[in-house]
């Protein structure tokens, strides 16, 4: 009889560590996989027209695009890339996912920021911001290239919207640079929007638009 008691608390050990070892398994993280752009947040192609400073809906005047990296003010630095745009130019879903949270900006900016999971279960979030007349709602599936809505507010002739990456959660998080993520489709308009923008010799000189490796909350 001791013998059998010993050899059913062996066995109840063994089951609550295998009950254990499974629900460890279950609550890891699943393994981060990279979402991939192949589509610009807004429309970047073809010639610079000199007729209304734009190059797509892109507008030629300062800022034009703020690099990641690159300074928003004496204290801070932009945790992805900004586009200003010229007034009612449509924001395109870079790539595809579905719509996690719409998130309502400051009232000062008046308008909201999309948080993209491209895949479930998956550590990266893509967030597509500065967004008005949104036409997408939470919950629901984008395609690249689904109209979002319309960039958000600047000023009176000008309007922008950001594109940021994001891998982990809470003190852990870290941004990096959109352009890692993209394919030739994506990443070509952009070198193409730099070389108009040093022709027309804006300041600061830009090279690259991803300024430095990943960046903190």
């Amino acid at each position: 009889m001791a013998t059998m008691i010993r050899w059913l608390r062996a066995a109840a050990l063994m089951m609550a560590g295998l009950m254990a070892l499974a629900c460890a398994e279950e609550d890891d993280p699943v393994t981060a996989t990279p979402p991939v752009f192949s589509v610009t947040p807004v429309n970047m192609s073809g010639a610079y027209n000199p007729t209304d400073s734009t190059l797509g809906d892109i507008l030629f005047s300062r800022p034009v695009i703020l690099p990641f990296g690159g300074a928003v003010d004496q204290y801070s630095v932009s945790r992805g890339v900004e586009y200003y745009t010229r007034p009612g130019a449509p924001v395109r879903a870079v790539t595809a996912g579905v719509i996690d949270t719409i998130i309502t900006n400051p009232v000062e900016q008046s308008d909201y920021s999309i948080a993209l999971i491209c895949t479930p279960g998956s550590d990266y979030t893509v967030y597509q911001e500065h967004i008005v007349n949104l036409r997408v709602m939470e919950h629901t599936s984008v395609k690249p290239g689904d109209t979002l809505g319309e960039a958000g507010t600047w000023s009176d002739t000008m309007r922008r919207t950001g594109l940021k990456v994001s891998l982990g959660e809470g003190t852990d998080t870290r941004y990096y640079c959109p352009l890692n993520y993209g394919s030739a489709s994506f990443n070509d308009p952009h070198v193409n929007l730099l070389a108009e923008y040093r022709r027309m010799g804006f300041t600061p000189v830009f090279d690259t638009l991803c300024l430095t490796g990943p960046l903190r909350p």
